[in-house]
């Protein structure tokens, strides 16, 4: 779950069935030169706390570094993809808003409007 203060900025990136996706971003130190940097699709519930779908980072992994975490897909899958040709910030951008509505449609289908189960 992530707040509005998490974000430099945060905006609508798509709305599917009454859902509103939007996409923050944050970058330290900042966002004119981030050294660390994530990208994150979510949605708000009513009670304002929010579900993140996908979200592109460059924290440090033993596979790599840059990867997407596809919270998106179904209980129980592998959500660490490695292998995402995304080199900075707004690369990230781009892709989590080229990909909101599939991403979006398919956590609503997976997990409804609640949390994931990580199952």
């Amino acid at each position: 779950m992530t707040r509005q203060s998490d974000f430099e900025y945060v905006y609508e990136a798509d709305r599917v069935g009454g859902v509103v996706f939007q996409i923050g971003a944050r970058a330290d130190p900042s966002t004119n030169n981030p050294e660390s940097f994530a990208a994150i699709l979510f949605f708000e519930l009513a009670d304002g706390s929010r579900i993140e779908v996908a979200k592109v980072d460059n924290a440090e992994h033993d596979e790599g570094e840059i990867h997407l975490d596809r919270f998106y897909r179904e209980t129980g899958a592998d959500i660490k993809d490695f292998q995402v040709p995304i080199s900075n910030l707004w690369e990230a951008e781009d892709h989590l808003n080229e990909h909101a509505r599939t991403y979006g449609q398919t956590y609503l289908k997976n997990h409804g409007k609640g949390l994931r189960d990580e199952g």
